[in-house]
């Protein structure tokens, strides 16, 4: 089975995508599609993991290198095997894989008093030392753990994050605004919640990142040109009013010079 999908990698039956599915939205492609394509982007990374597989197969077949095959390909397997479950690949392919995974298991578990011997038996030790030392360790780990808690928390929610009441995808209903070097109206507004202040415009098939900030208190919005750049010219100043899931902006766009009022509704899948 190792040496079957490895081939199949290399000779393109898979991690191949259909046109159709590169044509929609990340939004809507499957967990199997997302996977698919990501796994399939590079062609190194994907002759990588074939010839890994295959190289694993061969091994099995000697004895002088069955376990040191057999370790790797547990690993390798059932990582497979995880991400078919939790992304929603087929069924056969899932299944194949799990038994692959179990089959290796059980060549592992065999040898599972010589592992326990090399992996953790035999290993020196340095931990047998005073009480004190022990404690002063953990407590080093422990203050480690907490910092890098914080640290990642603080990044995510006070640095990647600032919460506004318009956060979520806009689709534009009613109003016009095409600024120039843009071939199409502007079709959606991007208020990203992920990424503190930025909001991206859409106009068919071009995205543009600009800044904006919110005032909840005045109904106020603001936008600049570049993203983090609020030393650049105004690119809208204006009010909004917003009722549930519709939202209306009225402002000038473009220096003042460009008065734009558009009703906007927000997206629930995005």
């Amino acid at each position: 089975m190792l040496v079957l999908y490895g081939f199949a990698k290399l000779n393109g039956s898979q991690f191949t995508v259909l046109s159709s599915e590169l044509d929609k939205p990340m939004g809507d492609v499957s967990g199997f599609w997302l996977t698919w394509h990501y796994f399939g982007f590079s062609s190194i990374f994907g002759t990588l993991v074939a010839l890994v597989q295959i190289t694993l197969g061969v091994l099995l077949c000697w004895r002088k290198t069955t376990l040191m095959a057999a370790c790797g390909g547990l690993g390798v397997l059932a990582t497979i095997t995880l991400i078919d479950l939790t992304y929603g690949v087929d069924a056969g392919g899932t299944v194949m894989a799990a038994a692959t995974t179990a089959c290796l298991g059980f060549v592992v578990a065999r040898h599972r008093a010589d592992l326990v011997r090399v992996l953790w038996t035999d290993q020196r030790s340095t931990d047998a030392r005073g009480v004190r030392e022990v404690i002063v360790r953990v407590v080093i780990q422990v203050a480690v753990l907490v910092a890098v808690f914080a640290g990642t928390y603080w990044i995510a929610n006070e640095n990647n994050r600032a919460p506004t009441p318009l956060d979520g995808a806009w689709d534009v209903r009613a109003g016009t605004y095409q600024p120039a070097g843009t071939a199409r109206p502007l079709e959606r507004l991007y208020f990203e919640r992920n990424r503190a202040h930025l909001v991206v415009f859409r106009f068919g098939d071009q995205w543009i990142e600009h800044h904006f900030e919110v005032d909840p208190a005045r109904r106020e919005l603001r936008m600049w040109e570049q993203w983090l750049r609020k030393d650049k010219p105004l690119l809208s100043n204006g009010v909004y009013e917003q009722s549930g899931d519709r939202l209306v902006i009225t402002g000038t766009f473009d220096d003042g010079t460009y008065p734009v009022r558009l009703e906007l509704t927000r997206l629930r899948n995005r």
